[in-house]
C-alpha cells in the first residue's frame, strides 16, 4: 500500500491522485508522510504560495530576519508564484566591507556580489516558473544566469527536469556559482506540500548564509556548520509572512565549495555527492556524503535519543521517522531543512561537513537529487559521465537525466521524481 498522511507525498502515479481508496504501491520509496489507521490518502499535490503582499515590505522582512540572524542575510523568497528582487540598498546597520579574502561582508543580491574583485564570474540558479505556468514532465526548470558563456570554460554542467508528478511543481533546485578560483554548487531537494517553495528559499538563503558568515575567510568548514542552522532558521522565521509552511514541508541540502585546492562539502538528506577518481584506465566512484537515512544506526539512535521513533509500516517501504506514540511525520530522512514538526523528533539541520585536499587523480564530482540515484549507483553514474569529454559536460548531465527518467519509466511506469545533476571536474583533459 501507500501509506501516507497529511503530509502530501512528493510523487505520485497518475491514477493514484485525489483518492481515498487502498491502491497498491507503485513506487519503491515515498520520503514524505505516513499511515492513517484503516485509510490511504494518496494525494499528490505541490502547494504554490498565494501571498498577497500585505503586511510589512518583503525586502524589510527579511532584512529584520537577516539581521537577526546576524551572521548571513538573505536575498529573499523564490516561491511558486513570487520571485523576489534586492534593489540594492543596505538594511540599517549592515557593514559592507571587504576582508582578506576578497569577500565583501554584509551586502544583499547575488552571491558573485561577494567578490566584487573577481574579474571572471558566472553562476545558474533555478527559480520559479512564471505565474500560471505548470511544467510538464521532463521540463528544464527555469533559470537565472549570469555570466553563461563562462560556465563551459569552468565545465561545470547541470540538469534539473520536472518529473512525472502532475499537479506538483518541480521541488529539487540547484545553484552553481563561480568567482575566479571559488566555485559553489548545491542541490536542493524539497519534499511535502511545500517542497518547492522550501528548496527555493533555503537554495538563496543557505549559499548566503554560508559566504557571508563570520569565518567564512578562514574556515570555511565551521561557516559551512554555521550556514545550515541559519538557513533554517530563516526558513523557519519567513515562513509566517510569507505564506509557505514548513511544519511537513522541508528540503534535503548539499552545499559544496573549491577554493585553494581543498574541497568542502557538507550535507543534510540525501542529495548525494560523488567523486570520480582515475584508477589506472578506470574512473571509480567514491562517495563523499552518506545519505541521512533511519537505517543508519547513528541516526537511529540519534532519533531514539531524541524522543523520536523509527518505524517501517506494514505495506510501506523505507524506514520513517515518527513522533512517539504518533502516525506522524513519517519522514524517510534523519536530516533536513525545514520539517518543523521532525524537529521535535528528532529530525535536525546540523550538517556532515568534510574538508579534503584535491587530489591528483580526482576527475569529477557529481551532486544529484534522489531522482538520479533511485535506480542508478555511484559508479553508473561515474560511467555515464565518463564517456563525455570536459568540453560536453552540458551533455553529460543530460545524458544522465535522460537515463534515470527512463529507469524511473522502466521501473515505475508513469512515476518519476524530479531529477537534478550537477557536474563540475577538477582538472584539464
Amino acid at each position: 500500500r501507500w501509506l501516507v498522511s497529511s503530509a502530501l507525498p512528493r510523487t505520485g502515479p497518475p491514477n493514484l491522485l485525489r483518492t481515498t481508496t487502498h491502491q497498491p504501491l507503485r513506487s519503491r520509496r515515498r520520503r514524505a508522510g505516513c499511515a492513517r489507521q484503516g485509510r490511504c490518502v494518496a494525494r499528490c499535490e505541490g502547494r504554490s504560495s498565494r501571498a498577497s503582499g500585505s503586511g510589512p515590505g518583503w525586502r524589510e522582512l527579511l532584512g529584520r530576519s537577516c539581521l537577526a540572524m546576524g551572521s548571513c542575510a538573505v536575498k529573499g523568497l523564490k516561491s511558486q508564484n513570487i520571485v523576489l528582487e534586492h534593489d540594492g540598498r543596505r538594511q540599517p546597520n549592515q557593514k559592507v566591507e571587504d576582508d582578506r579574502s576578497g569577500v565583501r561582508i554584509g551586502s544583499l543580491g547575488n552571491v558573485l556580489d561577494q567578490w566584487p574583485k573577481a574579474q571572471c564570474r558566472a553562476s545558474v540558479e533555478g527559480c520559479a516558473p512564471a505565474d500560471g505556468v505548470q511544467q510538464k514532465g521532463w521540463a528544464d526548470k527555469p533559470t537565472k544566469k549570469i555570466g553563461e558563456e563562462s560556465l563551459a570554460i569552468f565545465k561545470v554542467g547541470f540538469a534539473c527536469k520536472k518529473g512525472l508528478k502532475p499537479e506538483s511543481p518541480n521541488q529539487d533546485d540547484f545553484c552553481i556559482f563561480r568567482a575566479d578560483g571559488v566555485t559553489v554548487i548545491g542541490v536542493f531537494d524539497g519534499h511535502g506540500p511545500y517542497g518547492a517553495d522550501v528548496s527555493g528559499f533555503v537554495q538563496e538563503a543557505l549559499p548566503r548564509c554560508f559566504v557571508q558568515d563570520a569565518v567564512f575567510a578562514v574556515d570555511p568548514k565551521m561557516a559551512m556548520m554555521d550556514a545550515f542552522p541559519a538557513a533554517h532558521r530563516q526558513c523557519t522565521d519567513a515562513q509566517n509572512q510569507l505564506n509557505f509552511d514548513c511544519s511537513l514541508s522541508g528540503t534535503t541540502a548539499t552545499l559544496a565549495m573549491l577554493r585553494d585546492g581543498n574541497f568542502y562539502v557538507s550535507h543534510v538528506g540525501d542529495s548525494r555527492a560523488v567523486l570520480a577518481r582515475q584508477q589506472g584506465a578506470a574512473l571509480m566512484a567514491e562517495d563523499l556524503t552518506e545519505d541521512h537515512r533511519p537505517t543508519c544506526e547513528g541516526e537511529r539512535r540519534r532519533i531514539q535519543a531524541a524522543g523520536g521513533q523509527v518505524r517501517r509500516l506494514d505495506g510501506d517501504i523505507p524506514h520513517r521517522v515518527f513522533l512517539s506514540g504518533k502516525m506522524y511525520p513519517g519522514l524517510a530522512m534523519t536530516r533536513s531543512i525545514g520539517d518543523t514538526v521532525g524537529v521535535t523528533a528528532g529530525v535536525t539541520s546540523t550538517p556532515d561537513v568534510s574538508s579534503l585536499k584535491v587530489q591528483e587523480d580526482w576527475r569529477f564530482v557529481l551532486i544529484c537529487s534522489d531522482g538520479i540515484w533511485e535506480f542508478i549507483t555511484s559508479q553508473e553514474a561515474v560511467d555515464i559521465v565518463a564517456r563525455f569529454p570536459q568540453a560536453d559536460v552540458q551533455k553529460a548531465a543530460e545524458s544522465l537525466s535522460s537515463e534515470a527518467w527512463n529507469r524511473w519509466i522502466q521501473a515505475e511506469g508513469d512515476v518519476v521524481d524530479d531529477i537534478t545533476v550537477v557536474i563540475m571536474w577538477f582538472i584539464d583533459d
